[in-house]
């Protein structure tokens, strides 16, 4: 029985789907859930200035977006029942991957449950996966729901 589950969060719509298998998830095993949204650094590495490019522009539009997805999060658990918290963690110098796994260690998660967003070619070869290196690198249980998956129930 999972007592603390972690999901990752972010603005997409396959996010949402991923929130709601979490949720079901744990509304079942009555757990505690935690939704976690990481923010990049937005590197200035055009050195266009202000108004194209910005990057304290872009890392607060990324902030908006994050804590409008968890706004949502929240009011999903509760018309859900569901003991829910939410968090956003700034990465810094460290990938996504890292941090929602020490997040997950930091909350003693003895589940994670993440979204799997496939590239192909070029773009997966420049972008990785974030929850293939978390399954690579993780000691917590993960379930990876697959893009466009149905949450039912």
């Amino acid at each position: 029985m999972f007592t603390r589950i972690l999901t990752g969060i972010d603005a997409t719509p396959d996010s949402v789907a991923v929130l709601a298998h979490a949720i079901r998830l744990a509304r079942h095993q009555k757990a505690t859930l935690l939704a976690v949204s990481v923010l990049m650094h937005v590197p200035d590495t055009l050195g266009l200035g202000p108004g194209f490019g910005d990057p304290v522009r872009i890392a607060q539009t990324l902030k908006d977006r994050a804590q409008v997805a968890l706004a949502r999060a929240q009011d999903l658990f509760i018309l859900a029942g569901v003991d829910g918290h939410t968090l956003i963690v700034e990465a810094g110098d460290r990938d996504v991957a890292s941090v929602l796994l020490e997040e997950g260690h930091r909350w003693r998660a003895d589940l994670m449950v993440l979204g799997n967003h496939p590239r192909h070619g070029i773009e997966r070869a420049l972008l990785g996966s974030t929850t293939e290196s978390c399954l690579r690198a993780a000691d917590i249980p993960i379930l990876v729901v697959p893009p466009d998956h149905p949450a039912s129930g």
